[in-house]
């Protein structure tokens, strides 16, 4: 690990101590640093309780992050939005991983990968940094803070997930009992399996394999939005589930 790395690890585990944000140290040269930041946080704080990986367009190279130990809780979750520096809810579908896939250097198909899957569920992503003005920031930081990464709501379970035609969901985003979103479709890559799939071969070639228990969500169906404290949200996949917080 480089100096740079290291600096930025403690001062990004400080943040996360202390509740004050900080300003990135040094511009990341190449996404191994990104890598280096995102593995020595996690290193310090825990085994990972999963990752998130999101795409932008159905072919866009994904770009992952460590879900931190404790970072899973279910619904209905509360938290506390005074003491958060932003409160941001994304709904998406996630993944429960059911089979350890340990770490190894052959690349891991499609076909293995989604072997290891259980259970779809509706999630909610729940957003905030530790950088301070984090809109200036190099997206690379962004994805070295965990891509804002708080914590990861599990919600109603998707047991048919392998049949369901992704384009045609219809989710909905309902705060403090006001639709603010009712569209189908909304994820950039269309399709969560091909992030999903993509996240549990990088896992396993770079970032120290899978194991049994954690969990992967794929990214917003709604969009990042940005609340008070004391606001109540609650998605859904008409049909599938929900999923609820109060901040």
């Amino acid at each position: 690990m480089s100096q740079d790395v290291a600096n930025a690890v403690q001062r990004l585990l400080e943040a996360r101590r202390s509740g004050v944000q900080v300003s990135p140290p040094f511009a990341p040269p190449d996404r191994a640093a990104v890598y280096a930041i995102q593995d020595g946080v996690a290193k310090a704080t825990g085994p990972v309780s999963g990752w998130k990986v999101g795409a932008r367009t159905p072919t866009a190279e994904p770009n992952p992050a460590p879900l931190l130990a404790g970072a899973l809780v279910k619904s209905p979750a509360k938290f506390d939005g005074k003491a958060m520096h932003m409160i941001g809810v994304e709904i998406e579908i996630s993944f429960h991983i059911v089979h350890d896939i340990a770490a190894r250097q052959a690349p891991v198909g499609r076909d293995e990968a989604l072997a290891c899957v259980g259970d779809a569920f509706v999630g909610m992503e729940v957003v905030d940094t530790r950088l301070a003005n984090f809109k200036q920031a190099d997206p690379e930081w962004l994805l070295a803070d965990n891509q804002m990464n708080h914590a990861l709501v599990i919600g109603d379970s998707v047991p048919n997930w392998k049949s369901l035609d992704w384009a045609d969901l219809q989710v909905r985003l309902v705060i403090d009992g006001k639709i603010e979103v009712d569209q189908k479709g909304g994820l950039g890559a269309v399709d969560p399996v091909r992030p999903l799939a993509w996240m549990i071969d990088h896992a396993v070639r770079r970032r120290g394999g899978l194991a049994k228990g954690q969990a992967i969500t794929t990214g917003s169906w709604t969009g990042l939005r940005y609340y008070p404290p004391g606001t109540r949200a609650r998605g859904e996949f008409v049909g599938l589930g929900a999923v609820e917080a109060s901040f």
